[in-house]
């Protein structure tokens, strides 16, 4: 219970990180719309139509600076959120560990925990090559 409470605030901030990066790329492409449209509706109107040609230039690069932080800050989120998961598993995994080589396991065979000690263990490995002895008259 310590460990999910242990990186709570990085996961507040990687979902902060995610959100606000979403919410840049969101807003510049709203304002990239607004200064691009050709439309005489409520709020694309408020731009005046000789301002959008020079606008324009502006707006396409703040869309691409907008998609570059905001996917990194979106993308560093989720590596975040990313790394804890993996972490959490990590973490239980070596919990598991630890409690099996405190408790010897039934599942655990003599030739697992140490393969000196099996019987035949002076015999040659399996994936040497031996030489194969073949007849050599066949009268």
């Amino acid at each position: 219970m310590a460990g999910a409470r242990r990186y709570r605030m990085l996961a507040i901030l990687a979902l902060v990180q995610v959100v606000a990066g979403c919410l840049i790329i969101f807003t510049a492409v709203l304002t990239a719309f607004a200064v691009l449209s050709p439309w005489p509706a409520g709020m694309v109107a408020r731009v005046p139509a000789e301002w959008r040609g020079q606008l324009a230039p502006a707006a396409v690069g703040g869309v691409a600076i907008a998609i570059i932080l905001g996917g990194s800050l979106a993308i560093s989120g989720q590596m975040l959120l990313l790394l804890r998961d993996i972490h959490r598993h990590v973490a239980r995994l070596d919990r598991r560990n630890a409690r099996q080589s405190a408790i010897p396991s039934a599942r655990r065979t003599r030739a697992m925990r140490r393969p000196d000690s099996c019987p035949g263990a002076e015999r040659r490995d399996v994936t040497t090559r031996g030489r194969i002895s073949w007849p050599t008259s066949a009268v």
